[in-house]
This record gives C-alpha cells, sequence and structure tokens, in this order.
C-alpha cells in the first residue's frame, strides 16, 4: 500500500473507529428517539418490530458511513498520487460534485415532497411521526453521501485526458475505479434496500391497528424510482470508465489499414486489443454485471418483497 494512502487512512482513523463502536449506542438512541405508540396495545409488538428494524438500520448505516468514509479517503489519495492538476482544476472538481450531491438529493426530496403533497403516507402510530420519519431519510442520505461523493470522483478523474499517462500505469488505475464502482454502488443499493424493507414492518403496525397502510402501488413506484435513480449514478460513472478503457485500447493497439499488405500488423493489434480489452475488462464481466445489476435493483427487489415502501 502507498505511504499516501497510509498516511491518509491514519488521518480518519479515529473517526471510522468512533463511528464502528458509536453504532450499536445509536441503534438504542433511535429506538428511545422513536417513542412510545399512542395506538391501542394490539399493534404495539408490530410497532416495536418496526423500531427494532429502525434502531439496526440505523447502526448498519452509521457503519456503513464509517467504511464509506475510510473508501473515499484512499480514493482521494489515489487520486492525489496519480495526478498533478492545479488547484484551479481541483476546485472545479469540488463545484461538480457539489452539483451532482445537489441534483441527486434534489430528485430524491422531490419524491418524498410530491408523495407528502399527495397525502400518501401512513396514519401516525407515533407522535412527530412524520419529522422523525424525515430525520431517518436524512441520516439515510447521509450513509449515502460517501459513496456517492467517491463515485462523482471517479467519472471526473476517468473523463480528464490529462490525467493519464498512456503507460501501464494507466490499466493499474482503471481497475482500481471499477473496483471501488461496484463496491460503492454494491453500498447504495443496501443503504436503500434496507430503508424499503424496513418499512413493511410498520405497514404492517398500521393494518394491525386497523387503519389504512400507504397502497402498495406507490411503494412499488418508489421503489421502482429508487432502482432508477441507483441505476442512473451507475450507469453514468460506469459509462465514464468504459469510455476511458476504449481509449486506453486505441491508444496502445490503433488498427491498421485492412489489406492484405498489413495482415500481419493487423491480426497482431487486433490480439493485442483483445489481451488489454480482458484485462481492462471493456465491456464487462457477465459475473461482474450481474453483482452490479443485484446492487442497483435491490431497492425495487425490497419493495417487491415486502410490498411497501418508504413514506411516514
Amino acid at each position: 500500500m502507498p505511504d499516501s494512502i497510509r498516511t491518509a487512512e491514519r488521518s480518519t482513523k479515529w473517526l471510522v473507529t468512533g463511528l464502528t463502536l458509536a453504532a450499536p449506542l445509536l441503534a438504542v438512541w433511535a429506538f428511545v428517539f422513536l417513542g412510545p405508540a399512542n395506538r391501542p396495545a394490539h399493534a404495539s409488538q408490530e410497532l416495536d418490530a418496526w423500531k427494532v428494524l429502525i434502531a439496526s438500520q440505523v447502526a448498519a448505516w452509521t457503519i456503513f458511513l464509517a467504511f464509506g468514509i475510510r473508501g473515499l479517503v484512499r480514493l482521494e489519495a489515489s487520486i492525489d498520487e496519480w495526478s498533478h492538476s492545479g488547484l484551479a482544476g481541483r476546485n472545479a472538481w469540488r463545484w461538480e460534485t457539489i452539483l451532482f450531491l445537489v441534483l441527486v438529493y434534489g430528485i430524491l426530496s422531490a419524491m418524498l415532497v410530491m408523495g407528502w403533497i399527495a397525502e400518501l403516507r401512513n396514519p401516525p402510530l407515533l407522535d412527530n411521526q412524520g419529522s422523525k420519519i424525515a430525520l431517518l431519510h436524512v441520516v439515510a442520505g447521509a450513509a449515502a453521501s460517501p459513496f456517492l461523493i467517491g463515485l462523482k470522483r471517479i467519472q471526473l478523474y476517468a473523463e480528464d485526458d490529462g490525467l493519464w499517462s498512456g503507460s501501464a500505469n494507466d490499466i493499474g488505475r482503471l481497475q482500481v475505479l471499477r473496483r471501488y464502482l461496484r463496491s460503492a454502488t454494491a453500498a447504495m443499493g443496501t443503504v436503500v434496500a434496507l430503508a424499503v424493507i424496513s418499512t413493511g414492518a410498520l405497514r404492517n403496525a398500521v393494518v394491525a391497528a386497523g387503519e389504512e397502510p400507504l397502497p402498495q402501488e406507490f411503494v412499488l413506484i418508489y421503489g421502482a424510482f429508487l432502482t432508477g435513480v441507483v441505476g442512473a449514478v451507475y450507469i453514468y460513472v460506469f459509462s465514464a470508465i468504459e469510455a476511458r478503457a476504449r481509449s486506453i485500447v486505441q491508444a496502445a493497439a490503433p488498427l491498421p489499414d485492412p489489406n492484405v499488405a498489413s495482415a500481419d500488423a493487423f491480426s497482431t493489434a487486433v490480439r493485442l486489443r483483445g489481451e488489454l480489452s480482458q484485462v481492462l475488462e471493456l465491456g464487462g464481466d457477465p459475473r461482474k454485471n450481474l453483482e452490479g445489476l443485484i446492487a442497483v435493483f435491490a431497492p425495487l427487489l425490497g419493495a417487491l418483497i415486502t410490498g411497501v415502501g418508504l413514506g411516514g
């Protein structure tokens, strides 16, 4: 491991360790924070099950946040080591990353606001249930933020022609970016899927209390919407990495004119392009593509399994 990455990890070691150790305490806090039911006792068991799931979910989100920060710090250290861009270039990256986060969270917030305006929410079983659910959404968004930032960073790096040397080092760099893309997408999909699945218990509590729960149709739409957001981010970053891989192959092994005079050179170039494409995972390994698809479709799968969606 390069010294720059070791130094970066040491700088956040206490933060990551602190968040990890705080996860159980935050789970207890979340259970207490949700408070007692304001409905009949026959709904309390279902509601307590939902509260336990939410508490476990908060602990999981906290751990995701810790490891997301660690992964982002390692990625940033690697990019700093690879690149020699000036301050102006990094400032441009910073602003593009901020705009990207505003766009993603703005789209997610718009869906929640539209659902609230349309009164597509479960009847309250807890005091201030709406504001508490909104806060849980904020916590989920915070858990996903390091992965979103990291994905935007690798997209910006992949698209910057001035940061690629045309040497063998480019192959290793691209492989690092692909690994981060897969792990970050899986983490985001899991964060969202946990949120979708956990609300199944809330819907059960609403039914047990004799109230009308959130319509299942809205849940499926919401699960599909979240899947679309995760999928759009994945494709956005994946396309940038694929384009960089193609440019590496083209620069290393340009095809000569296909004629008899250049037959040997053409065959050599084709063979080299095939080997490079395999090393760079250009076109995607089917098994790894399947992993990406599972991560992307995790929110929709969660909605289908539980038959419910996010909503207060």
